[in-house]
């Protein structure tokens, strides 16, 4: 494991690379935080793909404006959002998945992308552009934002037909930020693109379900269920090893 320094558009971005070590080949998922923030649940996640056979970038997206303050209430959280734009953080993912593939060790013809929230958001919505990836991930995401930036947010569900590679998405059950109706409107969506191997998928488990770092919401059941799904889903879409 090392800490990294990955070149943005308008700043240097913070990384933390897991899984290089020996190995020759590789596949490599880039892995994108919550909306609070870069935490030791980032980097576990990036473990536990490094344990299924990936080098895994663990990624500061928000380093070049700084941590996002502490959010608690809706109104911080809303002004921290207004803060973000989105087609920025696009840009500065699309530099990690190409500083990513140019890692050694890694086979740059088999990258995806993973998010947790608002990174699952940014993970869905670059699966719209040809960067070269496989698949894209996404946990517990809102496919339409809401609120105070609902008008101006990028929205997954409104461009479910651009999707260009497989993505799956698991939401939690009892998620007080996606609620079950907007699940199963984004899912129907999906399921309409017959033959593109997109899938999602419920678990128990209110947002922020698989964090290891927040221990009030954290449900290592549901995680590891929904574990389960995903390291089975990039196994099919990230193919065999170049040859």
């Amino acid at each position: 494991m090392s800490h990294v320094v990955v070149p943005g558009v308008d700043g240097d971005l913070a990384g933390v690379l897991v899984g290089q070590e020996g190995r020759d080949g590789a596949p490599a998922v880039v892995v994108l935080p919550e909306v609070d923030g870069f935490s030791a649940g980032t980097v576990a996640a990036a473990r536990r793909l490094s344990a299924a056979g990936y080098v895994a970038l663990a990624l500061d997206l928000y380093a070049p404006i700084g941590p996002p303050p502490p959010l608690r209430n809706s109104e911080d959280t809303t002004a921290w959002l207004a803060r973000l734009d989105d087609r920025r953080q696009l840009s500065d993912l699309a530099q990690a998945v190409v500083w990513l593939k140019g890692v050694e060790g890694v086979d740059p013809d088999r990258l995806s992308v993973l998010g947790f929230s608002i990174g699952g958001r940014y993970a869905m919505m670059l699966a719209t552009e040809p960067h070269g990836l496989r698949a894209a991930v996404a946990f517990y995401a809102r496919p339409w934002p809401g609120g105070a930036i609902a008008d101006v947010a990028l929205a997954p569900g409104n461009h479910v037909a651009g999707f260009g590679v497989p993505v799956c998405a698991v939401f939690g059950e009892e998620d007080e930020l996606v609620p079950l109706e907007m699940v199963a409107r984004f899912k129907g969506l999906m399921d309409a693109q017959i033959g593109h191997g997109h899938e999602a998928h419920l678990v128990p488990g209110r947002h922020y379900f698989a964090n290891e770092s927040r221990p009030r919401r954290y449900r290592p059941d549901s995680a590891d269920a929904a574990w389960r799904i995903v390291l089975g889903f990039l196994a099919t879409q990230m193919g065999p090893e170049s040859s």
